[in-house]
């Protein structure tokens, strides 16, 4: 069930931070409607997680259902390995992203 709940960029920060710790990734970017000021209460949260070099790219999937039990939210989480560089995507993501 997806809550329908806004939550501030300060809010989502503490729900990701400690699974960054958990599963060793080095940081995270939030992008998205969340990122740009512009989430409503059915937003979903995206994420790319900046692995280092303890990270298992697959526990993208645990960092995801995890947050998704946190705050109720349909949650996209990407790894930074997976973007192509020379994409809009990870252009938009560059541009309008707020690292956690």
């Amino acid at each position: 069930m997806v809550v329908l709940e806004k939550y501030t960029v300060d809010d989502i920060k503490e729900l990701v931070k400690p699974l960054l710790k958990k599963y060793s990734a080095k940081g995270a970017i939030l992008f998205g409607s969340y990122a740009r000021g512009e989430a409503t209460e059915e937003s979903d949260i995206d994420i790319v997680v900046l692995g280092g070099k303890d990270f298992d790219p697959t526990d993208v999937f645990c960092i995801a259902d995890e947050l998704y039990d946190l705050s109720g939210k349909d949650v996209d989480v990407y790894e930074e390995r997976e973007i192509d560089k020379s994409s809009e995507f990870y252009k938009n993501i560059l541009k309008d992203g707020i690292r956690i």
